[in-house]
């Protein structure tokens, strides 16, 4: 059985910050597990794959950006 990360946990797993962590969740980017309507976990398995996929994209070049 998987192990459940607190969004304290999450964001340092994953170098973001708490309110990162509940906006992403907000968006649908993050599965998480309710304990109650204000309680969630994050299963440890599903933040493994998540940094996986994390560290597999491809950087974004940002130097073409426009210069205001």
């Amino acid at each position: 059985m998987d192990r459940l990360l607190t969004v304290r946990e999450l964001a340092e797993r994953l170098g973001i910050s708490a309110g990162t962590a509940y906006h992403w969740l907000s968006q649908g980017r993050l599965a998480c597990v309710r304990l109650s309507s204000r309680c969630v976990r994050f299963r440890e398995s599903d933040v493994e794959k998540m940094l996986e996929q994390l560290a597999q994209a491809p950087e974004r070049d940002v130097s073409n950006r426009k210069q205001s």
